[in-house]
C-alpha cells in the first residue's frame, strides 16, 4: 500500500464544438439495420426504419481537432417530423467522440449503400449550425467519391 498523499489526476479538456464547416473520412465500411416498428396510438401506426452506421473521424474547423465519430444515415419516412435541418450532430458526455446523424431520401440511401459497397465513398464533409445542449442541426452535408 502506497503511503502519503495521493497524487491529483488532471481533468483532461476537449475542445468546444465549434459552428462552422467540419471534414471526415470513413473509417471502415458501414453496418445497416431495416425494419417496421408497431407504435401504439390511438391511432396504432406501423413505422418503418432504415439506416446505416459507419465508424469515422471528423475534423472540427477552427481547432482541427480530431473527433471519433459514428454517422448515421437515416431515412425520412412519411411520420418523420417535417424538419429543416440536413440532420444533427450530438456530443457525447462520458467519452470524446460525436455522433452525426444525415437524413436522407430513399434514393440517396440506395445510392450511398451502392458507394459504400464499391467502397468509393471516402471523404464527407457538412456544416453545423449554432446548438444547445451537445446537440448541432446540420445546415448541409455531402460526401466525394471517385469513379
Amino acid at each position: 500500500m502506497p503511503q502519503g498523499k495521493q497524487k491529483q489526476r488532471r481533468a483532461v479538456a476537449f475542445p468546444e464544438i465549434e459552428v462552422g464547416d467540419w471534414h471526415g473520412e470513413f473509417a471502415g465500411p458501414p453496418s445497416g439495420n431495416i425494419g417496421q416498428h408497431i407504435q401504439p396510438g390511438p391511432p396504432i401506426k406501423v413505422v418503418e426504419f432504415t439506416y446505416l452506421l459507419v465508424g469515422a473521424v471528423v475534423i472540427s474547423p477552427i481547432s482541427k481537432f480530431h473527433w471519433p465519430a459514428v454517422v448515421s444515415f437515416w431515412v425520412r419516412t412519411p411520420l418523420t417530423p417535417k424538419r429543416v435541418e440536413a440532420g444533427f450532430m450530438f456530443k457525447s458526455d462520458e467519452i470524446p467522440s460525436v455522433n452525426v446523424s444525415f437524413e436522407v431520401t430513399r434514393e440517396q440511401f440506395s445510392e450511398a449503400c451502392w458507394l459504400f459497397r464499391e467502397k468509393l465513398l471516402k471523404d464527407f464533409h457538412f456544416r453545423i449550425g449554432p446548438g444547445t445542449d451537445n446537440h448541432w442541426p446540420l445546415e448541409n452535408w455531402g460526401a466525394t467519391f471517385g469513379l
